[in-house]
């Protein structure tokens, strides 16, 4: 079987390692090697999917690893620091998560999971190409045509659209009908090389949240927001932004944070958006996946596991199933559930910050999900 995967971020380079070891051929285009972010969390069973597919020890190396049993959501503190109770959630508790005996959780910096990813789909014998991308799809029951926006051409049993919440592979197959939805809330996110010193998690005041997580080698990785049009933001504003979120809070380690945002620092202003792309993903031999399908906001630490998981699932199902056809209807049916989950209640817990619910039903709320997450995917 040979497939197309067009993207080479988190979901596509996956597919690419997993598809090489069910023995699959694999093709990726990518517009651009460059990887933009600052760090991701991948928690619960996307630590399952790194094992699986062979990058686990490379990626707890170069990360924050949490053990069996923890959660990056543990680390609660008010506005000044001080650590507060986890907050339980009201009714029946959280399924506890199946024994694998893997880490509940590792942190780590986006350009340098990408980075180990790529090697890996090299290593398995992955083909990449940087710079074209899709430009034309035509399909029958065999297969795919594709053309290249540099003018090559080839054929493919499977193409598989893993390019970000832009898709282009979506938009072929689905028209503009499908478009992101602007939460209101402007991410701000910030890598600081050798700051200061000080307890890490979620800082917590009326209506907003900071969060901080240490990664290797000194640094410290910051993630907040703040409702706003969805406009461009320049470097100079999205820096004064940051200042004007941390401002607030008088925590000692956060306004040492504040202090050490100087004009050389990089702040990454982005929307959060979500989209949810209607059953089926697919048409014919050509579907989505990652954020091409479900993107989502960062509340519940799960968009990237989702994309990961899509990945090996739909790798199985390739492999399991008589026809492509017929393996992306199994595919579908795995995954609808679970990302309808992390998309929706991300959203559902953005809005509880935004209005300042209690912290103890937000844990509710979070609980219930991580609790249907942690069943096997």
């Amino acid at each position: 079987m040979r497939v197309l995967i067009v993207g080479a971020g988190i979901a596509g380079l996956s597919l690419g390692i997993a598809l090489r070891r069910i023995g699959a051929d694999a093709d990726l285009v990518d517009v651009t090697e460059d990887t933009e972010g600052a760090s991701i969390g991948l928690t619960g069973r996307a630590v399952d999917v790194l094992a699986e597919i062979g990058v686990l020890d490379a990626c707890a190396a170069a990360g924050r690893v949490l053990g069996p049993g923890r959660s990056v959501f543990d680390e609660l503190r008010d506005e000044h620091g001080t650590r507060l109770p986890i907050p339980g959630p009201p009714g029946p508790p959280r399924p506890p998560a199946p024994p694998s005996g893997l880490p509940s959780a590792i942190t780590i910096y986006r350009p340098e999971l990408a980075r180990i990813l790529r090697a890996a789909a090299d290593d398995a014998g992955a083909s990449r190409r940087v710079g074209p991308t899709v430009e034309t799809l035509r399909q029958d029951a065999d297969g795919v045509d594709v053309t290249f926006t540099d003018g090559t051409t080839g054929w493919y049993d499977l193409v598989v659209g893993a390019d970000g919440i832009r898709s282009t592979v979506r938009r072929l197959i689905y028209g503009d009908l499908i478009q992101p939805i602007y939460t209101g809330h402007m991410s701000l996110r910030w890598i600081l090389h050798d700051g200061p010193e000080g307890e890490p998690g979620f800082y917590t005041r009326t209506g907003g949240m900071v969060a901080i997580a240490p990664l290797p080698s000194n640094v410290t990785y910051l993630a907040t927001g703040l409702d706003m049009p969805n406009e461009r933001v320049d470097p100079a504003t999205a820096r004064q932004l940051l200042r004007d979120v941390l401002a607030p809070y008088p925590a000692p380690y956060l306004q040492a944070l504040r202090t050490a945002i100087t004009e050389d620092q990089t702040v990454l202003a982005r929307p959060f958006e979500w989209l949810l792309v209607p059953e089926p993903w697919h048409r014919g031999r050509v579907t989505v996946i990652g954020d091409a399908a479900h993107a989502t906001t960062a509340l519940l630490s799960s968009g990237g596991g989702m994309a990961l998981e899509d990945a090996v699932v739909l790798a199985q199902e390739l492999a399991a199933t008589p026809t492509p056809e017929k393996a992306l209807d199994a595919f579908m049916a795995r995954r609808i559930d679970r990302v309808r989950t992390v998309v929706e209640v991300s959203v559902e817990l953005l809005e509880m910050q935004k209005s300042n619910a209690d912290q103890r039903a937000i844990g509710a709320v979070r609980g219930r999900a991580l609790g249907a997450l942690s069943a096997p995917y």
